[in-house]
């Protein structure tokens, strides 16, 4: 059972049922099916990488009719996202380039894939970014480097705030359709911070603190899956307990 805010929960709005096929939803009309792939790239300083293909060649995946998640290498394929009737792209990477500048809509969320980052500060800014592009009748593409963790996070915000639905709905939805998402421990908090938010905006503060967030049975089932050989996650865990405690 998940922690039951004190609050009544705004009436949520079901997400559309999964499209048939495999795990991951094809770029449109007889696209391949999307590869599998590895580990997400952490952001780190220095010049842009240049995307590469075998990963993401299948192209997007279709969140919503009118959201898609990748990766940088199609955000560097102007054919895929013409083809999808791509108009705008949110770019969640400090360091990947916006390629056709001239082209398509673009909004920068400059933040790495990094523990110290805060992505929860543009959640809802790209969340009205995409209802602005949606009511004209436009498409948005969000991005990062390898379409797993910091874009999948922006996506995981927009289903939360405009459906008012959990995390863990939310992130299911989301991963039958582009299977190798996965968040950092760090995005993983803020979307359950940002979850308290949504479902239940006039609760007090306290409904919220670090030491519900830290101590609640349904936040450890998700944020444990970070925690187990990895030794930053343990420190970053010992950490949080300790400032729940004072």
């Amino acid at each position: 059972m998940g922690f039951t805010h004190p609050c009544a929960r705004p009436r949520a709005r079901a997400l559309p049922s999964r499209p048939a096929g495999d795990d991951v939803t094809p770029a449109g009309p007889g696209a391949p099916a999307l590869a599998r792939g590895q580990g997400d790239v952490t952001g780190a300083s220095g010049p842009p990488r240049p995307p590469s293909a075998p990963r993401d060649s299948g192209g997007p995946v279709e969140i919503l009719p009118f959201l898609y998640l990748g990766s940088a290498y199609h955000a560097s394929r102007k054919d895929m996202l013409d083809a999808l009737g791509i108009t705008a792209l949110i770019n969640v990477s400090a360091n990947c380039p916006n390629h056709f500048e001239g082209h398509y809509q673009y909004k920068s969320i400059p933040v790495e894939d990094n523990h110290k980052a805060d992505i929860s500060s543009w959640f809802n800014e790209a969340i009205d970014f995409i209802d602005s592009v949606k009511n004209e009748g436009g498409r948005v593409f969000v991005h990062c480097q390898a379409g797993i963790s910091r874009s999948a996070t922006i996506c995981l915000a927009y289903l939360m705030r405009t459906n008012r639905v959990k995390l863990d709905e939310a992130f299911e939805f989301v991963k039958q359709r582009r299977s190798i998402i996965s968040p950092n421990f760090s995005f993983m908090g803020q979307l359950l911070q940002f979850e308290s938010q949504v479902l239940a905006p006039n609760c007090s503060a306290e409904a919220g603190s670090p030491a519900m967030a830290v101590f609640s049975s349904r936040e450890t089932k998700y944020l444990s899956i970070f925690w187990y050989n990895n030794p930053v996650c343990v420190y970053l865990s010992a950490l949080l307990v300790s400032q729940a405690l004072t």
